[in-house]
């Protein structure tokens, strides 16, 4: 990680961005929710709880606490709430007067309120004695003479000596729920709701708090300006503790200015938590194969360190989500930006799919338009503009690991994006019915472009025949898509990918031509989301494979899934004409499928000796179906034409068999008014 941090750190010194120093051990608060706020606890002078309230979010991202050990922290901490039931009924009870459904019952409360469910144990109350008593007291001392306008410091110090916990907080919370107020930020104060399955050791639940107090001149404790002057002074006495260098480091820094057994820090991302910069234990023996361990076996100095610290907290930060950093998974995230930094750096991660939660509405084409616009107005001459992709993964609870890093130019990203866009759309007419956002609303929706990340998540979900999903499997790494997007050498590398689509999404491909050819609605929520975008995929590597629509639509492959659907498409007028729209578990084509997929010849045999029936209603029925069946008769015979001086396939590949599912699910008009017809009948 250090090296892309490196070239990180260099890319905003060009750019002029000085990102934060924050001290190593002044660490950010918890995220705070609707359902987990963090709760600000102001303490008066008696060393009595004056009041307790929620923290905005946007203030709790500012707010600091100093932690010089695991756990053990001022003035932001974690707490246990005072008491701990397990009974349903009464945690039933206290969610309805949690959300104001109902008015709770004080003495019920107290009655459960007993020495038998103190939740409070020996271990938390000695942690309130490091965190009320020792660390403030060491704080204090670090702090050495404190400016009028945060005396507050030296206020919330001294009253916090006082404070005498969990008495005051369980005084004070008893006193505002009786007379009615604040009952929602309070109760889990007092009461945790606990699993009866988990032991109490196991089970006690937690609150984030941060100390305040009420006689502030000009800052509260809780205020930006704070924070800062606290991060002013113990960096002040870690500059004045810090002797003069005397070598460089690996980067050519400074790197004899510290204790070689001082840990590398660690900075707090989104979803991973901890990252620690590198992280080497000297108990593995491999260390000592140079004769160097820990930190002498790759000297990164003081300048190094801070600078690694600030970038990756710069890149990371909640403001710039979408743009330098995302989500790649549950346990990834990728981080994207120009070497050219501008101050406010363009959605290359949301281009990437590594979107906000709540951004869903934008598609690719969009992105990609308004990166290269963004990219073209720091330098006319993309080739000119580098661009950085890494991810980092959470291997388990202590490492990180780097599992992806690319450097591209702008300009192979616009060329790319244009190639991604026409091979998403090498696909014949393709229009599936869906339900829209509106109760009742039906809409037809074509397969849509997926963003490069989505395209691991389709293709490691294993789909059945029956249009459910079996399981997911984790094959493909998130970050193929990238390479798919942007990789200039990937001839070896979409076979595979091929592989796994026809694999793991030949369930989706024959539930989704299923639904399509009965006239039914698939849902566009959660994973059948992927019914949209899986036949973009297909289209996008048989592009990649060199495979076009112009040539494949005259394939036999393609040829015979298209006349299954149409054969599903007869069978389905059939039905409703003659047996009334009562429609069998599967459609005849759709039932041939599976078996064209292994041995296409095999399946037409047996759609010769089925089909017959149907085709003989076909030419001679005379009713409102009559000129749609013969339509029908026809789709056969210009499939015929073009089927006939081709020798058919006896057995077929993953690209053969990615144009039969395309000529399976492909659209035609009439084929959409045999579906009303048919959810009129």
């Amino acid at each position: 990680m250090l090296n892309e941090l490196y070239q990180l750190s260099e890319a905003l010194k060009s750019a002029g961005i000085a990102p934060t120093d924050w001290h190593k051990d002044l660490r950010r608060l918890p995220g705070a929710s609707d359902k987990k706020p963090c709760l600000k606890i102001i303490v008066n002078a008696v060393g009595a709880v004056a009041n307790i309230q929620t923290i905005s979010p946007n203030l709790v991202k500012i707010l600091r606490k100093w932690e010089p050990s695991n756990g053990n922290s001022f003035p932001g901490f974690n707490i246990q709430p005072l008491y701990r039931v397990i009974d349903d009924e009464k945690k039933k009870l206290l969610k309805k007067w949690r959300e104001k459904k109902a008015s709770p019952n004080f003495t019920q409360i107290r009655a459960w309120c007993t020495e038998a469910n103190q939740n409070w144990n020996k271990k938390m109350t000695d942690k309130m004695q490091r965190c009320l008593q020792e660390i403030p007291r060491t704080l204090l001392d670090k702090l050495g003479e404190i400016p009028g306008d945060y005396e507050a410091l030296n206020k919330v110090i001294d009253h916090v000596g006082k404070l005498v916990m969990p008495s005051a907080l369980e005084t004070y919370v008893w006193a505002k729920l009786e007379s009615g107020n604040d009952i929602s930020t309070l109760l889990p104060v007092l009461v945790h709701e606990g699993n009866e399955t988990k032991s109490a050791e196991n089970d006690r639940g937690g609150l984030s708090v941060f100390i305040d107090v009420q006689d502030w001149i000009k800052y509260p404790v809780a205020h930006e300006r704070t924070m800062q002057f606290l991060n002013e002074c113990l960096l002040q006495q870690r500059s004045s503790a810090v002797a003069a260098p005397a070598a460089t480091d690996a980067y050519g820094l400074p790197g004899r200015d510290i204790d070689r057994e001082e840990k590398l820090p660690e900075v707090k991302l989104p979803v991973l938590g901890g990252v620690k910069l590198r992280a080497m234990n000297k108990e593995s023996s491999c260390q000592f194969r140079y004769g160097a361990v820990d930190a002498a076996s790759f000297p990164v100095g003081m300048e190094s360190r801070r600078r690694f610290k600030g970038a990756l907290e710069w890149l990371s930060d909640p403001a710039l989500e979408g743009q330098t950093w995302g989500r790649a998974d549950g346990k990834e995230l990728l981080f994207a930006y120009p070497a050219n930094v501008p101050p406010s750096p363009p959605k290359l991660a949301a281009c990437l799919g590594a979107r906000k939660e709540d951004d869903k509405s934008a598609r690719f084409a969009e992105y990609a338009k308004d990166v290269i616009g963004q990219l073209k107005g720091i330098h006319k001459d993309l080739k000119q503009i580098e661009l950085h992709v890494f991810s980092l993964r959470k291997m388990d609870k202590a490492r990180t690991k780097v599992v992806f890093h690319r450097n591209y130019s702008a300009a192979r990203l616009e060329i790319a994006a244009q190639d991604w866009q026409r091979g998403c759309s090498n696909l014949p007419l393709i229009r599936i019915p869906a339900w829209g956002e509106k109760k009742g609303e039906v809409i037809t929706v074509e397969p849509e472009t997926p963003f490069p990340l989505q395209v691991a998540g389709c293709l490691n979900r294993v789909w059945k025949m029956d249009g459910g999903t079996e399981c997911e499997v984790t094959i493909i790494s998130p970050t193929a898509g990238i390479d798919l997007l942007l990789g200039e050498k990937i001839t070896r590398y979409v076979p595979r990918l091929l592989s796994f689509a026809i694999q793991n999404g030949k369930g989706l491909f024959l539930s989704l031509g299923d639904a399509m050819h009965k006239g039914e609605c698939i849902s566009l929520m959660g994973y059948d989301k992927q019914k949209q975008l899986m036949p973009a995929i297909l289209g996008l590597l048989l592009h990649k494979s060199g495979i076009e629509k112009e040539r494949y639509m005259m394939n036999a492959p393609y040829l015979i899934g298209n006349m299954l659907k149409v054969s599903d498409d007869l069978h389905g007028l059939y039905c409703n004409k003659v047996r009334g729209g009562k429609l069998p578990p599967q459609l005849l084509g759709n039932a041939l499928m599976v078996a064209a997929l292994e041995s296409p010849i095999q399946a037409l045999s047996q759609l010769a000796l089925r089909i017959a029936p149907y085709l003989g209603w076909a030419r001679t029925n005379s009713t409102d179906a009559a000129r749609l069946s013969r339509y029908f008769l026809k789709c056969y015979g210009e499939i015929e034409a073009k089927l006939r001086g081709q020798t058919l396939p006896t057995r077929l590949n993953d690209a053969d068999r990615a144009q039969l599912l395309l000529g399976y699910i492909a659209s035609s008009e009439k084929a959409e008014l045999n579906n009303d017809q048919g959810k009129g009948g």
